[in-house]
């Protein structure tokens, strides 16, 4: 799931970011998992949801995506992906699932630490880890680090660093509230891994972008 594991930020403000992929693998459990996912779905819902989808919905639950009529689409997927702000919905997910044996591979991504401390306490074991190991290159063509803790909550790169500094302009205005302005860098990020709650956070804070 390494689209979700290049969120850039500080610890602080990664502590409540949480992204949790439930995927079935081709050739082993994919043919027939439809009845599998929705339970995965139905799970997701009971938590402190704050963002779910997948890439072929096209559009994620922040961007109108309806649960139900998801849930009938999903004989023809593979996977959902679904985003918490807080370590005891992730939890509460985990519980579930484990006592619901769904069998399908289970992914959460967060601050390391976190995540197995979690693991752990839903008397789970970690099977396999990824760690991010930062960015090389031309680091100084990149946009602020303000602006890439916004853009890298899209891991498939849609959201566009000019959107952030012209909807964060607005935020500063007065034109736009910090819950308009999540919801609106939300919607390029179809498949639902775009944190609103972390997203108001930091935009709170007070965000100052120079360009």
């Amino acid at each position: 799931m390494s689209h979700s594991l290049h969120r850039f930020g500080t610890p602080e403000n990664l502590k409540n970011d949480f992204c949790i992929y439930t995927r079935a693998a081709k050739g082993i459990n994919r043919e027939n998992c439809g009845d599998k996912l929705r339970k995965t779905l139905e799970i997701y819902l009971s938590e402190n949801v704050v963002n779910f989808g997948s890439s072929h919905a096209g559009k994620s639950y922040l961007n109108g995506l309806n649960p139900e009529e998801y849930a009938k689409t999903l004989d023809n997927s593979y996977g959902i992906i679904a985003t918490f702000a807080d370590r005891e919905s992730v939890k509460g997910v985990l519980t579930k699932a484990k006592a619901a044996q769904i069998g399908i591979s289970i992914v959460v991504s967060g601050v390391i630490e976190d995540v197995v401390e979690i693991v752990y306490e839903c008397g789970l074991k970690p099977h396999t880890a990824l760690v991010s190991l930062g960015i090389f290159g031309k680091t100084e063509l990149l946009p602020e680090d303000q602006v890439l803790e916004m853009t890298t909550m899209c891991g498939h790169s849609l959201l566009a660093a000019n959107l952030v500094i012209e909807v964060a302009k607005k935020v500063k205005e007065g034109k736009l509230t910090e819950d308009e302005a999540s919801l609106i860098l939300a919607k390029p990020c179809t498949c639902g891994i775009f944190n609103t709650q972390r997203c108001i956070e930091l935009m709170k804070g007070n965000i100052n972008i120079n360009k």
